[in-house]
This record gives structure tokens, C-alpha cells and sequence, in this order.
């Protein structure tokens, strides 16, 4: 994002007046960035001749055509332009994200409360497991701007993150308006491996010290020479528990989860009951799983 334009692609349906993921976009993106406000209509399924006929087609793409141009004159805002389409509002998204470029963000709201809402098809759910852009979930409270950042960091070993983790690192030290970004590793000791203990985590002090030295190493390698951007404060933090416990309680306070995805798609990874499925059904602030 340094030095360049970037897009926000952001799926917009329910209360033309109440959209938090236009909300997030328009408070994160930079004056010179694009906003496309994407809104998907489908013809209704119906059966028998007869109600097919009696469907007016017209009369719905219409609608949405208006109910857009309502979303997008309530923002003010000339960085934000609307897209009609037709079809999966999910593929939609996917599509206009490929279309946008390099530089793409995807936006999308999820109001779900579990796991069930993203098991079901949703479009957060869509778009996370199909697009190649970092997606941010808006859901719990929507806090902007956004300065406070929790990176989620897996297995750090000498210095080196793997690289799902690397990219959400990246992407995270270069989100604009950030002021501090805390780089999480949670060590998670399991009870019947470490024996009797007051709370998992990790085995002792001389073994959080290692760990704090990796994430150090892990932000220069993110970092790769560069300051970052507005003299950021970035923070290597390592706790206690699962990665997706520690993530979801950082989001209380947080005002963006940040974690990579190793890119398993279909029944793989929501049966396998991932990270990144955790988060983005239980976090209390939006989440931006980067690929």
C-alpha cells in the first residue's frame, strides 16, 4: 500500500442507511483510494410457467438500481462509486476484486454470531475461502479509525513466520491510520504434555524470551529495511491458550484482528475448524484474513 492506490470493493445490502462495512472502508481508505460499493440482485426463485411470467424483471433490477443509489448519496463521500450486478452477491464481490487489481481490499459484512452463519454459505464465508485480496469481515462493534492493530503470528521458529503469517505482517505494517500494531503469538502448552499447570502456555520464562526474540526478528523481516508508516508502535506480545482464543479475546479492546489463511478451500477447512474460521465467527471487532 505504500505508494500506491488501492481499492475497497464493498459488498453493500440490508439498510440502505446503515452500512458498517461502507462505514469501515471510508474510514481506513486514503483520499487518493477508490471505494466501489457493490450490490448484488438475483431474480427470485420460482416454479410452474406461470410464475415465472409474472416475475418482472425489470421492476427488481430497478429497485436496486435505487436502493444503490441511495447507499452511495448517503455516504457523501466522492471516493465512493456504486456497481450493479447481477447474481451470487459473494461472486460478485470476487469478481470486482479481480477486476480492481493488485491493490484490492475486499470488504464484507457478517452478522453471524457462530460458526453455524459461516457454515451456511454466507457471503463473508464466500468470499474469504475464494478471493485473492485480503478480506475484512466487518462484525462486532466497528471501530474507526482504526489504530490499534493485533497481528495473529504462527510458530515464528528463528525469526521466520511462516509465510500466510508473513503476508498478514506485511499487510498489517502498512495499513494507513495505524498507530499500534501488536504482533500476537499464543504458545499453547497442552495440560496432559506439560503436566499439572495453573493455566496452559508457555513452559517457562527462558521460553517466552525466545519467543519474544523471534516475533522481533519476524517484524524485521516484515519490515524488510523500511520504517514503518506514521512512526508505528509495534509491540511483539506472547500469551497463553489457542491462537483463535487469543485472537478473539484481543478483539475486545482491538480495533482490527489481522490474520493469514493458508488458502484451503470447500469442506477442508470449515470442518477442519481453522483459525481463521474461529475469528471471523467470534471476534468482537472486524477481522482482515489475508491470503
Amino acid at each position: 500500500m505504500v505508494g500506491t492506490v488501492s481499492t475497497y470493493v464493498v459488498g453493500v445490502a440490508g439498510d440502505p442507511d446503515r452500512q458498517p462495512s461502507l462505514e469501515w472502508a471510508s474510514a481506513v481508505a486514503g483520499p487518493d483510494d477508490a471505494i466501489v460499493a457493490v450490490h448484488a440482485w438475483e431474480i427470485p426463485v420460482v416454479t410452474g410457467y406461470e410464475s415465472v411470467a409474472a416475475v418482472d424483471t425489470r421492476a427488481i433490477e430497478t429497485g436496486a438500481e435505487e436502493y444503490l443509489d441511495r447507499v452511495v448519496a448517503g455516504r457523501a463521500d466522492a471516493r465512493v462509486h456504486g456497481q450493479l450486478t447481477t447474481g451470487h452477491p459473494g461472486q460478485a464481490l470476487v469478481d470486482a476484486t479481480a477486476e480492481a487489481g493488485d491493490d484490492a481490499v475486499v470488504v464484507v459484512g457478517h452478522a453471524g454470531s457462530s460458526k453455524v452463519a459461516l457454515l451456511l454459505g454466507s457471503t463473508a464465508n464466500y468470499v474469504v475461502h475464494h478471493a485473492r485480496a485480503p478480506v475484512v469481515v466487518v462484525r462486532g462493534d466497528v471501530r474507526v479509525p482504526v489504530r490499534t492493530v493485533v497481528v495473529g503470528v504462527d510458530d515464528p521458529h528463528e525469526g521466520h513466520p511462516d509465510e500466510p503469517s508473513l503476508h498478514a505482517l506485511r499487510w498489517a505494517l502498512t495499513l494507513p491510520g495505524a498507530k499500534r500494531v501488536e504482533v500476537q503469538h499464543a504458545a499453547f502448552v497442552p495440560g496432559v504434555a506439560a503436566g499439572v499447570i495453573a493455566q496452559p502456555a508457555v513452559e517457562s520464562e527462558a521460553e517466552a524470551d525466545v519467543l519474544d526474540r523471534q516475533l522481533r526478528a519476524a517484524i524485521d523481516a516484515a519490515l524488510d529495511g523500511r520504517e514503518p508508516l506514521e512512526a508505528t508502535e509495534i509491540v511483539p506480545v506472547v500469551t497463553g491458550g489457542t491462537g483463535a482464543f487469543a485472537l478473539i479475546e484481543a478483539s475486545r479492546t482491538a480495533d482490527l484482528i489481522v490474520i493469514g489463511t493458508r488458502g484451503h478451500r470447500g469442506l477442508r477447512q470449515l470442518i477442519t475448524g481453522s483459525t481463521s474460521l474461529e475469528v471471523t465467527a467470534h471476534a468482537h471487532c472486524p477481522v482482515a484474513v489475508v491470503r
